[in-house]
């Protein structure tokens, strides 16, 4: 019994930080977009890298009493899991959520020098600050109590990650298909046959092909990359960007007709 309390109370831990992290993330990008983003991976409000991440800063850290090596080494312990979920999620979904190739001091644009000052302070607020508080608040629940929360939040949360990824599993094959399309477009244009309205109509016709999963991903994510697909992207962005700088070229006047 010790132990499955101890795992609930980890499990709950996770889920508040997950929850944390949520809030910080929408908030954040929303007020940037001005408009509201579900920001996260899955459905649900949180996002489970943030918890995994403080979890780990609590059960690794939490004896390290001198603060700078706390933050340092909370800095490496976040940034190594920040890339091993990005190369985890590039590998499954042949996909990039996120990409720090146009900062410095990145690594493989999975990691960078900021993050890694942004995860050191995550770390420290969270072992000296916010973990005492939250013990606190789980130790509070009595046994049945958080056996019935930790199991309706386990069965929600495996729930939402079965929906997520069976929704996205397909998102790969459609990008296959946008791909070959936009390089037919790029082909026709360089043969000059010219159709103003086409690079519009397959964004539309390729939005309508997504399932719901897979466009709510993209408004959550604009910087969204297939690994396979991006040569096939930038023809389709080049494709309307030639088209529309041609319609605004000048024509030359129609001479009169005799």
């Amino acid at each position: 019994m010790e132990t499955l309390r101890l795992l609930e109370r980890i499990f709950l831990w996770m889920m508040i930080y997950s929850v944390a992290g949520w809030l910080y993330e929408t908030i954040l990008c929303s007020v940037r977009a001005k408009k509201f983003i579900n920001r996260g991976f899955l459905n649900g409000p949180y996002c489970p890298i943030y918890g995994c991440g403080a979890v780990l800063n609590v059960l690794v850290l939490r004896g390290i009493s001198n603060l700078p090596l706390l933050f340092l080494a909370g800095a490496l312990l976040d940034c190594s899991l920040e890339y091993l979920t990005s190369y985890a999620m590039e590998k499954l979904f042949h996909a990039r959520w996120w990409d720090y190739s146009n900062r410095r001091f990145h690594l493989n644009g999975r990691v960078c020098a900021l993050g890694a000052l942004v995860f050191g302070s995550f770390s420290v607020a969270v072992v000296e600050l916010f973990q005492p508080a939250v013990e606190r608040l789980t130790d509070a629940i009595p046994p049945a109590a958080m056996h019935v929360l930790c199991a309706v939040l386990f069965v929600l949360f495996v729930t939402d990650i079965v929906v997520t990824v069976v929704g996205f599993s397909g998102f790969d094959g459609k990008l296959r298909e946008l791909a070959a399309a936009a390089q037919e477009l790029e082909r026709r244009f360089t043969e000059r046959i010219h159709d103003p309205t086409a690079g519009e109509a397959l964004l539309e016709w390729f939005s309508k092909r997504m399932n719901a999963q897979q466009r709510r991903m993209i408004r959550a994510f604009p910087h969204l990359r297939s690994v396979r697909c991006d040569e096939a992207f930038a023809a389709l962005r080049n494709y309307i960007a030639k088209e529309r700088q041609r319609l605004l070229e000048p024509r030359p006047p129609r001479g009169k007709k005799g």
